[in-house]
């Protein structure tokens, strides 16, 4: 007696791998944007928590940060007069300082509503320039008092700001996707406080919201 080996026909098997691409077709986009979510949250964390640790140290050896004596105006030498005092304290791929060549960074950027951000902080002449050894870039300014008396979206005693694009050049280069805006006080750093994390904000807040939910699942509308 024959026996026979039963097995899948060649149309039945190219049915299955067409059914297997749809689905992957469906569902990789979503696991890949996913990673990417986690990836950057990861960064806006370790960056809160590496700059945080960086300025508790710089205030050790220099005093509270209204006790620095940078200079008063608003330029790249005051800038660096600021940034002098922390920068030691950060692991730093590229120090690129006033120049406007850092490697990787972006030029044009957009806030989370897609409007164009009219400022360029790959060539504004009053930004400190720096890249983490993530690959993260850095722009930072002081603000325009010596002394830390100013406010700025609420928040009392804003010595300086600081703009962290977690992925340098590479898109989106927008706020709230992969651009994060945080304060430096006189004693802490914070994220910047805008209520503007939503679909149809600007998206300065989004590093206050990542620290709060631990996720980028913004809402659509303000809450």
């Amino acid at each position: 007696m024959k026996k026979y080996m039963h097995g899948f026909t060649l149309a039945e098997v190219l049915i299955t791998l067409g059914i297997i691409g749809i689905v992957a077709a469906m569902t990789l986009p979503t696991l890949i944007n996913n990673g990417k979510e986690r990836e950057t949250v990861a960064k806006v964390k370790k960056f809160y928590s590496v700059m945080s640790q960086a300025l508790l140290m710089a205030i050790g050896k220099h005093g509270y940060v209204d006790e620095w004596g940078f200079c008063e105006q608003v330029n790249a030498q005051c800038a660096a007069e600021f940034v002098n005092n922390f920068k030691s304290e950060l692991k730093l791929a590229h120090d690129c300082g006033e120049k406007t060549d850092c490697p990787g960074m972006a030029d044009k950027y957009k806030e989370l509503n897609s409007n164009e951000y009219s400022v360029s902080y790959k060539t504004a002449n009053h930004f400190y320039r720096m890249t983490l050894v993530d690959g993260s870039h850095l722009w930072i300014r002081h603000h325009n008092s010596t002394t830390c008396q100013n406010q700025n979206s609420g928040i009392n005693n804003v010595c300086g700001l600081i703009w962290i694009d977690t992925n340098g050049a590479t898109l989106p280069n927008q706020f709230g996707k992969d651009v994060f805006s945080f304060f430096i006080l006189k004693d802490r750093i914070v994220p910047h406080p805008n209520n503007d994390c939503y679909a149809g904000g600007a998206g300065w807040g989004c590093a206050k919201y990542i620290l709060e939910h631990d996720n980028m699942k913004y809402p659509q509308t303000q809450e």
